[in-house]
């Protein structure tokens, strides 16, 4: 960025009453989508740029308390450090002086870790410490600069990138902060245009400072911004405002029209879990097409924040409504799984991770990802073999040979079932019990020195069953942690 000394910018005079009018138009338009509280304390993201800077001072004009918060990415050396020196002096020099806040991250290191664009990586980086930094001061908003061009950029963005409704509906004026919900999102200046922002700031005496890597046509947005909306406006004058104008009138069509009748559809088609959710597949099904597909990517939006929000992907979990059960799309931040009535959001960590074969003691407990499973040993027989859960069993002590581990099953594993002469797998087993295909890979096995004693849960094997003559009793019993006792 290079620095920008307003009243002096290109010779410019500085434009009569331009101060007063922008601050009764964004006051209006804070009034009229309640983005702020009067005398609101607000957090400001404060990049060093014209709309930034122009965002903060008048917000303390109008009676705001601003608090601005600053990223620096260290993407162009010393350009970056003459941002993050700006904001910090420019802050200081306001009356009365801004609290700033300063983070430092890597948005190329994480770009490359997490296989995103470096800008998209800037932006994730910069909204979480944005949620931290509100979140630590105990701030309630959030502010950010977006303008009326930036507006009309978004829409065409989104209709070049083959974007939905909701895609042409732009920015809102206030939404939630993705990583808190707590937390709004506001954005005051999004009824204002950029050349309204620079007379403010020429009229203000207000210095800024300009990215070089804003002029760059290899970036769409600024291709949008420096090369196409250009032409359209010499062509159609006030084009970039019209856009705009059709951007909020689709977000209020949006509101009104499609959001109810999104929520009425996917609670008709769906249902919460303990992690995650279900899209039953006979109601999604009934759905006309285009419905499927939005529905599909809401449930990704809720479920799978992470995953990216586009057809391709809500495509390809389509596809699941006619494979084979245990079939999976994996995304970002978890997997869709296909079961036999529904398909299962899965985020990522709530399945159950594998487990080495650790010892079970003769008399007590072995603590495992999952759950807790107990063994308790005892002379003669139950007065009842049915204990009344799954999760417990009864088993013929001196017919166990040896000392009892627990593992997760492995492809390959076989027991011989309660009540068969002949042993099966326990994959079969478990697609015969319809364990869901989500929770297969995390079944344990209770194993003695010779076989499978128990497949935990799903049944007990033959050799070990109590009978009339048996002398000794093991009672196995697993108590599951809250979030893996989910039932099918």
């Amino acid at each position: 960025m290079t620095e920008h000394d307003a009243q002096s910018r290109n010779g410019a005079p500085a434009m009569p009453h331009a101060e007063e009018a922008l601050l009764k138009r964004i006051d209006a338009y804070v009034r009229e989508h309640e983005l702020l509280r009067p005398g609101e304390r607000v957090l400001v993201g404060l990049s060093g740029g014209v709309d930034s800077v122009v965002l903060t001072h008048a917000l303390q004009r109008l009676g705001f308390v601003p608090v601005a918060a600053h990223v620096n990415y260290g993407l162009r050396g010393a350009a970056s450090d003459a941002d993050e020196a700006f904001a910090r002096e420019w802050c200081a020099a306001q009356t009365p002086p801004i609290d700033v806040h300063v983070a430092r991250r890597d948005a190329k290191a994480r770009a490359a870790a997490e296989g995103e664009s470096v800008q998209e990586a800037a932006r994730r980086l910069r909204y979480a410490f944005f949620a931290e930094t509100a979140r630590r001061l105990g701030v309630e908003r959030v502010a950010v600069g977006h303008h009326r061009d930036d507006q009309a950029e978004t829409l065409l963005l989104h209709l070049f990138r083959g974007s939905g409704v909701e895609g042409l509906a732009g920015m809102a004026p206030r939404r939630a902060m993705h990583d808190d919900a707590s937390i709004a999102l506001v954005r005051p200046l999004l009824g204002v245009r950029r050349s309204d922002l620079e007379a403010y700031a020429r009229a203000a005496g207000l210095a800024w400072r300009t990215d070089a890597s804003n002029e760059r046509l290899a970036y769409d947005r600024n291709a949008i911004r420096r090369a196409i909306l250009p032409e359209i406006e010499a062509r159609f004058e006030g084009a970039t405002d019209r856009i705009a104008q059709a951007a909020d009138l689709v977000r209020a069509y949006v509101a009104h029209t499609l959001r109810p009748e999104l929520e009425a559809r996917f609670a008709a088609c769906t249902e919460e879990a303990l992690a995650g959710g279900r899209l039953q597949l006979e109601p999604l099904r009934a759905q006309p097409r285009v419905w499927r597909g939005r529905l599909i990517l809401e449930a990704l939006r809720r479920w799978l924040p992470e995953a990216p929000y586009h057809a391709g992907l809500a495509g390809e979990v389509e596809a699941l409504l006619d494979a084979q059960v245990g079939r999976r799309v994996e995304a970002k931040g978890g997997s869709v799984w296909r079961e036999r009535d529904h398909l299962r959001v899965l985020p990522e960590g709530a399945a159950p991770a594998p487990v080495a074969p650790r010892p079970v003691p003769c008399e007590g407990a072995v603590e495992l990802p999952g759950g807790t499973l107990r063994a308790e040993r005892f002379e003669g027989r139950p007065d009842a073999l049915d204990p009344g859960t799954p999760y417990a069993v009864f088993a013929d002590a001196e017919a166990v040979c040896g000392a009892l581990t627990v593992r997760t099953w492995r492809e390959g594993d076989r027991i011989q079932p309660l009540g068969m002469r002949r042993t099966k797998k326990v994959s079969d087993l478990l697609t015969d019990a319809r364990v869901p295909a989500h929770r297969r890979a995390g079944v344990l096995v209770v194993c003695d020195a010779r076989r499978i004693v128990w497949v935990v849960g799903v049944r007990l094997a033959h050799p070990v069953r109590v009978r009339p003559e048996t002398r000794r009793c093991v009672r196995l019993a697993y108590t599951p942690r809250e979030g893996f006792s989910e039932t099918p």
